[in-house]
């Protein structure tokens, strides 16, 4: 995992991989756990989605969260599949002219992903020391999962504290990452010019931006109970549970935005990038249901989304039947295909949970001409820029 225990999951100092890439010698004898040093100097964070690519820039400091610049590009087509970076020349030509012609100098940089590919479990393990922990995280989880465990990076995090028949025991959540995948973005960064500086995957990059933050659409209201945030992309629908400030649960749904788009575009033939436009300007859910409406657009944008729904309420039952006493309290949407017009009435028509888009993340410093832009999309790379 790395010479130092890292306390946020997946939160991954790309230095230490470098070390894992080099095939250095790791001391076995671990270290006390040290608090990351904050470092005050700007960063630039990337999402790397497969349309779209989110760019921020900002930085961490003495607990503010400021941000300067937020760009979001297409990506150029079938560079990314799944979160991995399957075309590097390209991608890389492609962020680096980007940078240039936006004159940007930072020289640190921070990825954030999130990929079927990195697989998480949640295991239940006896209570032990730190030094302890690798071993006995690597030894359970291999009986999960029938993996090569020196092709993948763990990472864990202590959930739950309990006791079992008068034994500690230790809720753990533990993700295993591709390390080539890892290694792909340590590349990207190094031939940008950047210096690697971190790895996150999102649900993490989150789960810090929501902790920062006190306020979510300048509601005050603390939600102790699960609420769920759902990254709606192109390619896929990120699931995250949340209770009392820790990560829950995690799903992935492979469906997105653009499957709706296809489906338009072979019924109403025309171009992908035309059926898009036609989505944004005639999908209207709430209109679809209380008018009953037959045009062809609504139709299919609620035919794609009702199998969301479907999959997202098979998703929400098996976290209330994981706990007695596990709730959802509040859904937050935000991503490309949040933007469908009336869905959060639509979602909330299905499930009876109060359900809002993403606008507004109290605390985040953003310059002076960033304020009147919606954030919504921009919140994994934000997040990423939180170093604990």
């Amino acid at each position: 995992m790395g010479e130092n225990k890292l306390k946020d999951l997946m939160n991954m100092d790309l230095g230490q991989l470098k070390n894992k890439l080099l095939k250095k010698p790791v001391s076995e004898k671990k270290k006390p756990a040290k608090r990351r040093k904050e470092i005050n100097r700007k960063v630039v964070s990337f999402d790397i989605g497969s349309e779209f690519t989110k760019i921020v820039i900002g930085k961490y400091y003495n607990g503010k969260l400021e941000i300067e610049y937020m760009d979001i590009i297409e990506t150029p087509e079938e560079v990314v599949l799944d979160g991995n970076l399957v075309n590097m020349p390209i991608l890389t030509n492609f962020i680096k002219k980007h940078l240039s012609e936006k004159n940007i100098k930072v020289k640190d940089g921070i990825c954030t992903n999130n990929s079927t590919l990195a697989i998480n479990r949640e295991i239940v393990i006896p209570a032990v020391e730190d030094n302890e922990m690798d071993t006995l995280v690597k030894y359970e989880i291999q009986q999960y999962l029938p993996i090569n465990m020196d092709d993948y990076i763990i990472q864990y995090n202590v959930l739950e504290t309990f006791k079992l028949e008068d034994q500690e025991k230790f809720k753990t959540l533990v993700v295993t990452y591709p390390e080539k995948m890892a290694s792909n973005y340590y590349k990207l960064l190094s031939e940008i010019n950047l210096k690697p500086l971190a790895l996150d995957i999102t649900y993490n990059s989150l789960n810090k931006l929501i902790n920062y933050s006190n306020k979510i659409n300048n509601s005050s209201k603390e939600i102790k109970e699960g609420i769920v945030f759902i990254d709606m992309g192109a390619n896929s629908l990120d699931v995250n549970i949340y209770k009392n400030g820790k990560l829950e649960f995690t799903r992935i749904i492979k469906s997105g935005g653009s499957n709706i788009d296809v489906l338009l575009s072979k019924e109403l033939k025309v171009s992908v990038r035309d059926a898009e436009i036609e989505k944004k300007n005639k999908g209207y859910l709430v209109e679809a249901v209380s008018e009953g409406s037959q045009d062809l657009v609504n139709v299919i944008v609620r035919e794609v989304v009702d199998e969301w729904l479907s999959e997202l309420e098979r998703i929400i039952q098996f976290y209330k039947n994981k706990k007695v006493g596990n709730t959802i309290e509040k859904i937050y949407l935000y991503g490309g295909s949040s933007n469908i017009r009336g869905i959060e009435k639509y979602m909330y028509s299905k499930f009876d949970i109060e359900t809002e888009r993403v606008s507004t993340i109290n605390n985040v410093d953003l310059k002076l001409n960033l304020a009147a832009e919606s954030i919504d999309r921009y919140l994994n790379a934000i997040g990423a820029i939180i170093r604990l």
